[in-house]
């Protein structure tokens, strides 16, 4: 059993967004293509990093200049299966290892809920493998902000579960001080847009991929 899943950890919640799925290459290019084609901008790689990671309506209307939330998600739909994400080949498997190990599993996460949804399906995740997920639709708070934990925190203390029994896995630092922030064990996962130093330096354990935890 991996080293990060001692006896203590009774539940495992996951980021997803470049944690369980990769994002970053399919979601920048249908940003791209939408600031383009509808609102006249050229958005560059830096344009959208230094925003990435925020609550999907807010990055959208940050990226392509508007204030019509609405109008933005629609176009986002609209072209939402043209840009698939990337299940990571480890994500199934460990969900399964960690289903076997008898460990509580979430998905916490930044997406709203119909692209969340979206990715469940068209992975074929196994919904039995994951007792409970929450997206932004969920919460008003947003990651550093250790409060976007609270509606899990509710759901654990059903599940008779205190914080310092969950280890948050994510990719990047606002996931790790949110967690940190909420009486969570972290553990960073280097597939997103933070390395390896860089967890080191903010105190973090990280791993190359979820794989490390089979």
């Amino acid at each position: 059993m991996s080293a990060h899943l001692t006896d203590q950890i009774k539940a495992v919640f996951f980021d997803h967004d470049d944690t369980l799925v990769g994002t970053i290459e399919p979601k920048w290019a249908e940003h791209k293509y939408i600031a383009k084609r509808y609102y006249g901008k050229n958005l560059t790689d830096d344009d959208i990093r230094q925003h990435w990671g925020k609550p999907l309506p807010e990055l959208m209307c940050i990226l392509y200049g508007t204030e019509d939330t609405e109008q933005a998600i629609a176009y986002n739909v609209l072209h939402h299966q043209s840009y698939p994400t990337l299940l990571f080949t480890a994500t199934i498997p460990v969900l399964r290892h960690l289903h076997t190990l008898g460990k509580k599993t979430g998905i916490v996460t930044a997406t709203n809920r119909f692209s969340f949804e979206h990715d469940l399906k068209s992975h074929n995740i196994p919904r039995k493998l994951v007792d409970y997920t929450q997206t932004a639709d969920d919460t008003s708070f947003h990651k550093p902000n250790p409060k976007v934990f609270q509606p899990a925190q509710a759901w654990l203390t059903e599940q008779r579960l205190q914080s310092d029994q969950v280890l948050y896995v994510g990719d990047s630092l606002a996931d790790m001080r949110a967690a940190l922030g909420a009486g969570f064990n972290f553990l960073g996962v280097e597939t997103g847009l933070v390395t390896a130093k860089q967890f080191a330096h903010a105190g973090a354990l990280s791993i190359a991929d979820v794989g490390g935890l089979l």
